[in-house]
């Protein structure tokens, strides 16, 4: 069995902004230190839900609630990775490893500031599965090595970090655990 997983970077806020976004909206969630404006929220619910509808809409009310970009990323069994980018409330586009697409490699590289890397980006999200992505997980860190964001979204999830599994690059202490209005 593959990795299965669901997330949502932020781009801009501070982790106390996005904390108290979760609080007002009663998520439980952990939360990555803020790097380079980056912020990785690992919800609970959308994480025990595994429905991209579910992962969409959060990420739609944080990009609208917190002015900025967010990323929806997911990847099932590591067969499909799917993306959302969201900004000021609308959905840019979506990205599906394994159907149809509206999210190109010049969007996501223009929503990050990396807009030189953008052959890189469309190689990468382009590419067929084998043999250079056995897994999807492994595309979704080659596009986050892409875009120059950290690897704290790849592979990982509410459940993985509750069961200990950390995101890569982070200690335990830097993870921070918003409960909500629990």
């Amino acid at each position: 069995m593959g990795n299965w997983y669901n997330n949502i970077t932020t781009a801009g806020p501070e982790q106390a902004d996005v904390a108290a976004w979760c609080v007002r909206h009663d998520r439980q969630a952990y939360l990555t230190p803020t790097r380079d404006g980056i912020t990785v929220v690992f919800d609970r619910e959308v994480d025990r839900a595994a429905d991209p509808g579910e992962l969409g809409d959060l990420a739609l009310l944080a990009s609208l609630e917190l002015g900025c970009r967010v990323l929806a990323s997911a990847v099932y069994d590591d067969d499909v990775l799917l993306l959302a980018l969201y900004d000021g409330g609308k959905q840019i586009g979506e990205y599906n490893s394994a159907g149809e697409s509206t999210l190109g490699a010049t969007m996501l590289c223009r929503a990050f500031g990396v807009r030189g890397r953008a052959p890189l980006v469309w190689v990468v999200l382009n590419s067929p599965r084998l043999p250079l992505f056995l897994f999807e997980s492994f595309r979704h860190r080659a596009l986050m090595r892409a875009l120059k964001q950290p690897r704290w979204a790849v592979a990982s999830g509410y459940t993985y970090i509750r069961r200990g599994e950390r995101p890569h690059d982070l200690d335990e202490s830097e993870l921070l655990h918003v409960d909500g209005g629990r």
